[in-house]
């Protein structure tokens, strides 16, 4: 899938505000897999947009060691989104402890996290 970085950010946030809402609703865990159940989409890396729109700027054998690096998303921390506090992380604690009201929370805060500034070297490759 070809993202615009701008498309990936809206995707990002749109999926996120779904989890958040519905795990609050249900009052129950909404993993991200469900998201593209419901809307009947084809899954991405790692059912995440903003890895999505990250992979098409090298190739595959590189994406471990740089696939941080171009996420459009701020997540405030190190590593990035698997960083030690990143809310994230915090969320898939939440989720594996089935914790719905702090898992919903989380993914609200998600959605409101900054976007990092944007590289003037990007391209696809």
């Amino acid at each position: 899938m070809q993202l615009t970085r701008e498309r990936a950010i809206t995707l990002h946030r749109r999926m996120w505000r779904w989890i958040g809402l519905k795990t609050l609703r249900e009052k129950r865990c909404v993993r991200k897999e469900e998201w593209f159940e419901r809307f009947g989409l084809k899954t991405i890396y790692s059912d995440c947009y903003c890895c999505e729109y990250a992979r098409q700027f090298f190739p595959y054998s590189d994406w471990r060691n740089t696939r941080c690096f171009y996420c459009p998303i701020d997540w405030g921390v190190k590593r990035d989104c698997c960083g030690e506090g990143a809310l994230f992380k915090l969320w898939c604690h939440e989720i594996d402890m089935e914790n719905w009201q702090e898992a919903g929370k989380l993914a609200l805060q998600i959605v409101e996290l900054p976007e990092k500034e944007e590289l003037h070297s990007e391209r696809i490759i």
